[in-house]
């Protein structure tokens, strides 16, 4: 089976290949770690090879976000939706105008679309408020309507906390076949960001944490790096010499 790429410089890597195709990934994480820039080169990048991609975007208006990818570097981007590769739908949590979530399989089915963002689940917790069993049956069903679609999915949302050690398993992420952790650590005065792959139902890949950098292209993860738990390794060794 030919694995979908993510596009991502070295995260394909750490994914041994890819994500199999028709599957259902969370990319999640505080805020300011990147989850809507990697979601969005997984569209572009796909969109470059010729493969049509949604990007639905519920906390960014549609202006917003394509300047802000054009300024990251994503220079095609223009051209892409004019070629029909690139479709950036606006469903607002704001606007008093979103009736359902109904996933837009219409759309998919006219532009042959084969690979769907949702940025973020913010969508659904407002739609269904406080009811979790709504929810989760909110999330179920739109990732059924996606694999029927035979379209790779993926999702966006929000973690408020940092520390990897601290990091607890929500009640949606039994729902994604892959779980991809987005995140912080402090490195000196400073922090670095740092990727881990949490979960990735029925496919081996690396498990270990790595660092990555946001620049001009987006995302690029180092996965020749020397892991953070050799390094801890190393740090202990040398504190008990």
């Amino acid at each position: 089976m030919e694995l979908i790429k993510f596009g991502i410089q070295g995260l394909d890597e750490v994914l041994k290949g890819g994500v199999r195709p028709d599957s259902s990934i969370l990319l999640t994480g505080p805020p300011g770690t990147g989850k809507s820039i990697a979601a969005f080169q997984f569209i572009y990048n796909g969109a470059k090879q010729g493969i049509p991609g949604l990007y639905i975007t519920s906390e960014e208006n549609v202006i917003s976000l394509r300047e802000h990818m054009v300024s990251l570097g994503f220079k095609e981007l223009l051209n892409l939706e004019k070629k029909g590769l690139i479709t950036i739908a606006e469903q607002s949590v704001t606007s008093g105008k979103m009736l359902s979530i109904k996933a837009p399989v219409k759309l998919i089915a006219k532009k042959k679309i084969k690979r769907v963002v949702l940025d973020s689940l913010t969508l659904f917790e407002f739609v269904y408020g406080t009811s979790v069993n709504e929810f989760r049956k909110g999330i179920i069903s739109f990732i059924t309507q996606m694999k029927a679609t035979s379209v790779t999915l993926v999702v966006t949302s929000e973690r408020y906390t940092a520390e990897l050690d601290r990091f607890e398993f929500r009640s949606e992420d039994f729902l994604f076949d892959g779980v991809i952790i987005l995140s912080k650590i402090r490195k000196g005065s400073s922090f670095e960001r740092i990727i881990f792959i949490s979960k990735l139902r029925g496919q081996d890949h690396l498990i270990d944490v790595f660092p990555f950098q946001i620049g001009q292209g987006g995302l690029k993860v180092f996965p020749k790096q020397l892991p953070f738990s050799l390094i801890e390794q190393d740090v202990l060794k040398k504190t008990k010499k």
